[in-house]
């Protein structure tokens, strides 16, 4: 196993923590998901764990940010003590600074997650509460869980298993915005697919491999509960929307539940559209320690992230969607950049205004799949361009 990763992967210095407000911010939304993660709406998966295996001494928690997650573990009776990493200083401040005003027995140390370099063991205890899609060397990582964790501990898993960096699949996105169509038009979700050079730049760490995450952990890990979470209508129409947040409960019930509904009918035709899953696990007695193996499964991942890192962060190819909806931003952009060039002038001018980085249309059409959809946008985006611009000059001649 080599020492150091070969790139970081880390989000940008002004990234917030969990900002806006998500899925699992309604009541009705936790309910489900505790009813699908535990078989009990009232259960939740820290109640689960704790009925199901017990107390543990010493838990390692992955990515712990502020600390919520092992205070509440803490304050609910599942761990007696908890070590908490985070790359971030601030973040772990905070937790220390809680924790020690709680009086709990909890530490922290900072380290970036992928180099492994985890505090000594054993721990009877690790949790993956939102961390290990964050991760890039998965297979770094989850093998040094295993060695780490007692031969009895557990790993236990709360995380987004969905598609990588959030680039849904066009089944997926046309799923979630039919849905979308049946609710009233003032709560409705503004989707905008996720813009991939803007994730890049701010946090390239967001559901860096999360598709990875699940059959990398089965190298080192048998399963002893496993479920699907869903999300794939319910994550997409509910997380980030505003306008239906900032209603009140009673106004929107009906509208969530019909939005869970369709979630539940998803997951139930198509178990792999989850988009995040729980699970409990323990290491595997019979894993992998062939070492030609590991060593060949260490070079794999080295050199996938050396790759990515040559190539600006990416990883894979884009999806018809993900192609489409960057084409479609760079044009918005351009057109807004003209407009905005137009009607600052304050001098008559000899041309119309610039375009900044004017967007290549015969190239874009040419290497973006559903060609025929991007023709007919390019062109209403030109369209309205060269009308405005046409107005711009019909106004200079007439000073």
């Amino acid at each position: 196993m080599s020492e150091e990763p070969v790139a970081k992967v880390i989000p940008s210095d002004d990234f917030p923590y969990y900002s806006g407000r998500y899925w699992n911010n309604q009541d009705q939304v936790v309910r489900e998901l505790n009813l699908r993660a535990t078989g009990d709406p009232d259960v939740p998966w820290q109640d689960h764990l704790q009925k199901k295996f017990g107390t543990f001494d010493r838990a390692l928690i992955l990515n712990c940010g502020n600390g919520w997650v092992e205070r509440e573990l803490i304050e609910k009776g599942v761990v007696r003590s908890a070590v908490g990493v985070d790359f971030s200083s601030d973040l772990l401040g905070q937790a220390a600074r809680q924790a020690s005003e709680l009086g709990m027995r909890l530490e922290y140390e900072q380290l970036d997650t992928n180099t492994a370099k985890f505090p000594e063991g054993p721990f009877d205890l690790v949790v993956n509460h939102a961390a290990l899609h964050h991760v890039a060397y998965l297979d770094r990582v989850a093998r040094r869980l295993c060695e780490i964790l007692s031969p009895d501990g557990v790993l236990v898993s709360w995380d987004y298993v969905g598609s990588h960096r959030n680039q849904y699949s066009g089944a997926q996105w046309e799923a979630a915005w039919r849905v979308n169509l049946e609710l009233p038009e003032e709560i409705r979700q503004n989707m905008r697919y996720p813009h991939l050079p803007t994730m890049l730049a701010t946090d390239p760490t967001e559901a860096v491999h999360a598709e990875l995450i699940l059959p990398t952990l089965k190298r080192y890990f048998r399963y002893e509960h496993f479920r699907h979470l869903g999300g794939g209508v319910g994550y997409l129409l509910l997380t980030h929307n505003d306008a239906l947040h900032s209603r009140p409960v009673g106004e929107i019930a009906e509208h969530v539940e019909m939005v869970m509904r369709a979630d539940a009918a998803l997951l139930e035709k198509d178990p792999e559209s989850s988009l995040f899953a729980y699970w409990v696990s323990r290491p595997d007695p019979d894993r992998v320690t062939d070492p030609g193996q590991l060593e060949s499964w260490t070079a794999e991942e080295d050199r996938r992230e050396a790759a990515a890192g040559a190539a600006g962060g990416v990883y894979y190819p884009p999806t018809a969607v993900g192609a489409l909806s960057e084409a479609l931003s760079a044009a918005e952009l351009a057109h807004a950049q003209a407009l905005a060039a137009a009607q600052n002038a304050s001098t008559p001018a000899p041309g119309p205004p610039p375009v900044a980085s004017p967007v290549d249309r015969d190239a874009v059409i040419a290497a973006t799949p559903g060609r025929e959809l991007l023709i007919v946008a390019l062109s209403r985006l030109q369209a309205r361009a060269a009308a405005r611009i046409g107005s711009w000059r019909q106004r200079r001649v007439s000073r």
